[in-house]
């Protein structure tokens, strides 16, 4: 009985309470009372319903720009000295900011703005910092273009769609990957009395200092005068059967590779090509355990390093259905992304810090990269779920995410480039 009386009596006082409300609401509507200080608190409830909603809507039209960050995120920051990268991010849907941060403190050393004329999920890849300041960058398959310090733009590159990776070269050119300036299919073969029709990839070489293309070649061109033709029909994906990922030059000749050589990345048949441009040769074809890899690097006079992302070219299903008996299964264990050693010497193929990729699950199904800052450490970027590591005999020292203007979401990476020796 006593527990039935504290109900009625608590019914009885929320009614009066929201009653209160509701007659305090509707004279402030109206303007005719002014409550005072009480005027503020019910202000607020009277909008909170809209302002809620309003943050819900934002939330759900927020475009793939941005990652959900994990409930109970713990970066990791054990860095000893400054550690400088060059970052893109969205500032709004019309505008892209690049970053130059120090990771070591989160400081922001330089910053750019741009605007975005594309479609909102439009991205800055990799972009490519010069003297001065200058900028080389593009939209993801869109006109190249280089700006100043203050975010001028003193060229622009309408018949180079650059996208993925650029790398300097020993005369300070830009390699880019690149497609033709054209939105329809650009390579054609016949398979079975079947005219096929696919999207083909440039490497383009390119001035920095005026935008002049000074080398511009097809993949399919490539492969078809070195008699490599077949690779296309290597990838399951007939629409974008080479889909080029990173073009890598040499900066000197060594037993293995020429100055001006360049290491061309293809996702979907898993290639690495050793292409002499000087000759229009294919000095080697490199393929291993490695699986719609990206980002290729010279490590030194007798090593590549490959990111491995290991997934599918394209997604296969959901597999069949598990059988009443398992014993008969054989496991093939977790796959997880790695990276990739490749020795020129006797040709073998091994792992770097496997161990440490599998005990902190880092996967990219797409995108993502590696760069070696001392024979020790190395950045990783993990694209897909925006984190960024730093790993040093096989310890992670850095794992971080770049922090967004929207509580609970950090930015998607974009080919976060590790920039050495900044003043």
């Amino acid at each position: 009985m006593k527990k039935a009386l504290q109900i009625f009596s608590f019914t009885v006082i929320a009614l009066f309470i929201l009653s209160l409300f509701g007659w305090m609401a509707s004279h402030l509507t109206k303007g005719d009372k002014d409550f005072g200080f009480l005027n503020g608190p019910v202000e607020f409830m009277m909008t909170f319903p809209d302002m809620f909603n309003k943050s819900v809507e934002q939330v759900k039209s927020l475009p793939e720009t941005f990652i959900k960050t994990p409930e109970g995120f713990e970066p990791v920051n054990r860095l000893d000295s400054n550690l400088t990268v060059l970052t893109t991010y969205s500032l709004d849907n019309t505008t892209r900011a690049i970053d130059l941060v120090n990771l070591k403190n989160d400081s922001v050393l330089h910053r750019w703005t741009v605007d975005n004329p594309h479609l909102i999920t439009e991205r800055i890849k990799n972009p490519l910092l010069l003297p001065g300041k200058h900028l080389i960058f593009s939209y993801q398959g869109k006109a190249l273009q280089r700006i100043d310090s203050l975010s001028n733009r003193i060229w622009i590159k309408n018949d180079v769609w650059a996208h993925h990776a650029m790398n300097f070269d020993s005369d300070s050119n830009i390699w880019t990957c690149a497609y033709a300036p054209v939105y329809h299919a650009t390579g054609i073969y016949k398979l079975e009395g079947k005219t096929m029709f696919y999207i083909d990839n440039y490497i383009s070489k390119i001035d920095p200092e005026t935008g002049e293309v000074l080398f511009n070649k097809s993949i399919t061109e490539i492969l078809v005068e070195n008699g490599l033709e077949g690779y296309i029909l290597k990838s399951t994906n007939v629409k974008d059967p080479l889909h080029l990922n990173d073009v890598e030059p040499a900066l000197k000749t060594t037993r293995y590779f020429n100055k001006h050589d360049v290491f061309i990345s293809l996702r979907q048949p898993s290639l690495i090509i050793h292409y002499r441009p000087s000759t229009n040769k294919v000095i080697d074809i490199i393929e291993g355990p490695f699986i719609s890899q990206h980002d290729v690097d010279i490590y030194n006079d007798n090593t590549l390093m490959i990111f491995n992302n290991n997934y599918y070219t394209i997604t296969a299903g959901e597999g069949k259905a598990p059988p009443k008996d398992s014993s008969r299964l054989a496991e093939a264990g977790d796959f997880y992304s790695n990276i990739i050693r490749y020795d020129f010497t006797n040709d073998s193929i091994s792992f770097v810090g496997d161990s440490v990729f599998r005990a902190n699950q880092i996967f990219s199904r797409t995108e993502g990269l590696m760069d070696f800052i001392d024979p020790f450490t190395y950045f990783v970027e993990e694209q897909n779920t925006g984190l960024i590591w730093v790993i040093r005999n096989d310890s992670v020292v850095y794992k971080n995410v770049f922090k967004s203007q929207h509580k609970g979401y950090h930015h998607l990476p974009n080919w976060t480039r590790i920039v050495k020796n900044y003043e």
